[in-house]
């Protein structure tokens, strides 16, 4: 038995043929290269952050595009100069961009604030128009009204709204990491549907829901995360100059007495002096409902057109990806 020569050797022993060692070689770098798109792709950009910050994911995305490179290199030195009907190079760095997307940390809420407030500046808008503020009790606000956004009685977005909303998207709204709510709000004037638009949107309900989810539909044919984006419709309940706590009590408190003055008090806001006080010191308030309160912030074109609005909402709360709810099911 000792003397019997393998076939596939020459008989001289010198063992495998010498491609044989071309081959092993090859096999194994083809595995680790899988290997690491297996692990790029499950990737968790939030456990970066979680894992040392922004600073260590910083250092762990370059040693990971470091080794897509060095794989790379080695793949070409084997003679391989194409992926998926792609160059190598131009395979390489579509697998380097999605790993910088990936791991792009969501913008804070002051950065999203002064995004807005330049969109608003380039386009040139007036503070009748829109306005950008962080008092909303959800979130970072946009206010856009009917001049910029839908025509009385339409749903059909204006190129003015399309071109803002095109600007919010380039600017912070595709990032692939940020994962919290966007609340789209949908208004109306108090004028009731009649005749063709009464056919297509029966009361104004329909037509704010209508306004709300034709920018949800446009802001996901844009990319934006379908997830991420909710609609309401408000109907003509919640006139733009309504605070939210009045939105929210379903009618408005007026002082009363005969020198009532509104001063601005502690965090800029509103405080009433010169009010009449009951027997216990409390200060007095006559109820008006929410019927005379809309009519009265619809009385003319302007203010009609000012409630014709979209508000959008950019909150802190993120929405239920799925990733979350398994992670957390032992706790």
């Amino acid at each position: 038995m000792a003397d019997e020569v393998c076939p596939l050797c020459d008989g001289n022993g010198a063992g495998l043929p010498g491609y044989f060692g071309t081959m092993a070689d090859m096999f194994t770098l083809l595995f680790a290269f899988f290997v690491i798109l297996f692990s790029l792709s499950s990737s968790d950009p939030a456990g970066l952050v979680e894992g040392g910050g922004d600073e260590a994911g910083a250092v762990k995305q370059e040693e990971e595009i470091e080794e897509i490179e060095k794989q790379a290199q080695e793949l070409k030195e084997q003679g391989v100069t194409e992926i998926d009907d792609k160059p190598i190079e131009e395979y390489m760095d579509s697998l380097i961009q999605d790993l910088k997307a990936q791991q792009e940390p969501p913008p804070k809420s002051y950065e999203m604030h002064e995004d807005l407030a330049e969109i608003i500046e380039e386009m040139e808008l007036d503070s009748s128009e829109a306005k950008v503020e962080m008092k909303d009790p959800r979130g970072t606000v946009v206010e856009l009204n009917g001049n910029v956004c839908f025509d009385a009685g339409e749903a059909a977005i204006k190129e003015k709204l399309k071109g803002f909303l095109d600007a919010a998207v380039d600017s912070f709204l595709t990032v692939p990491s940020d994962n919290r709510q966007i609340i789209v709000e949908g208004h109306t004037d108090n004028v009731k549907p009649t005749r063709n638009v009464a056919k297509m949107y029966p009361t104004n309900w329909e037509l704010s829901s209508a306004r709300a989810s034709a920018v949800v539909s446009y802001l996901i044919d844009k990319g934006v995360n379908p997830s991420r984006l909710v609609s309401h419709g408000y109907a003509e309940r919640w006139p733009a100059d309504m605070s939210w706590e009045n939105m929210r009590r379903g009618a408005v408190q007026k002082p009363r007495g005969e020198n009532v003055e509104i001063v601005e008090g502690r965090g800029g806001k509103p405080e009433y002096t010169g009010v009449d006080m009951d027997k216990d010191g409390n200060p007095l308030f006559d109820e008006i409902s929410m019927d005379s309160v809309i009519d009265s912030l619809n009385r003319t074109k302007e203010l009609r057109a000012k409630n014709r609005r979209i508000k959008i909402i950019f909150t802190q709360q993120k929405f239920v990806d799925g990733l979350e709810r398994y992670e957390n099911a032992g706790k």
